[in-house]
């Protein structure tokens, strides 16, 4: 029942957000907010909120197929327990990675991603049914390519979803299973090794590439015309220009539900800085 519970209310607050955008403005993972206006709630209710319906297809059909086998393994509140700190975890760590960008996330992920790997360890055999493959897929190969393609789709530049949070929530789940039953997680050391590594690995290099974009927008503020360096430079510069236009669509949307009057100081400076660019 707390599995149906967590994906039915997910799945209507997601509905009634995708109705109303002051829902999502209200509940979006935001640092700026988090930090400066003292809005601690978004580290949690950004989980509530999704990018589109495919996104919370595929976060709650993950997130029903584990947690209910953690649900009937280890009881519900085990499933509540490592759900809502994977997403706290997921969340102060893209906190601490984008505490001074301009930057806005949403999604169940984080904490899908701590039951996923917390189930495949302390609930072993959990399987997983996709729509379009007609035989269950092993819980270890499912969460393997879930983080696979998180880390792809970071690189080319996912939007809103908070891909960083998953690899924050995945080390939490495994930390917590560790903790809830180490026996059960060492049955199968190399492979609670193995996943606890990819994971760890993944935030260090999100980590350096996150440094190395702030070192790369800082460069195009004093020389434009220069294209920066690195590996993943053509796509920081593309994260940079389309997180700049999703602000702007926030302030106009911002203006059109409350009016100009809304607008802090930072807000109306950047609306001025667009209009002069021509942004």
């Amino acid at each position: 029942m707390a599995t149906l519970f967590i994906v039915v209310i997910t799945g209507i607050v997601t509905l009634i957000a995708f109705q109303k955008p002051i829902w999502t403005d209200r509940l979006l993972f935001r640092p700026r907010d988090i930090l400066v206006r003292k809005e601690y709630h978004r580290l949690l209710t950004s989980a509530l909120i999704h990018a589109d319906w495919m996104h919370v297809i595929f976060n709650l059909m993950a997130l029903h197929s584990f947690g209910k086998a953690l649900e009937l393994g280890h009881g519900p509140w085990v499933l509540v327990f490592i759900y809502v700190v994977s997403i706290l975890g997921g969340s102060l760590l893209s906190l601490w990675l984008h505490r001074n960008e301009e930057y806005s996330a949403l999604g169940a992920s984080g904490g899908v991603c701590g039951v996923m790997f917390a189930a495949i360890f302390l609930v072993p055999g959990t399987d997983v049914m996709l729509f379009l493959i007609p035989i269950p897929v092993p819980g270890p190969i499912f969460a393997l390519l879930y983080l696979v393609g998180t880390f792809i789709a970071l690189k080319q530049g996912g939007g809103r979803i908070g891909h960083d949070a998953h690899f924050g929530g995945a080390a939490v789940g495994l930390l917590l299973a560790l903790l809830i039953d180490s026996q059960a997680c060492l049955r199968s050391p190399w492979l609670f090794a193995g996943a606890l590594a990819f994971s760890i690995t993944c935030l260090l290099v999100l980590g350096r590439d996150i440094v190395n974009w702030r070192s790369t927008v800082a460069r195009f503020r004093k020389a434009p015309a220069t294209p920066p360096a690195g590996r993943f430079g053509h796509l920081d510069e593309n994260r940079a220009r389309r997180e700049a236009r999703e602000e702007i669509d926030r302030i106009l949307e911002k203006i059109a539900r409350r009016g100009i009057g809304s607008l802090t100081a930072d807000e109306r400076r950047k609306l001025q800085d667009s209009s002069r660019s021509g942004g």
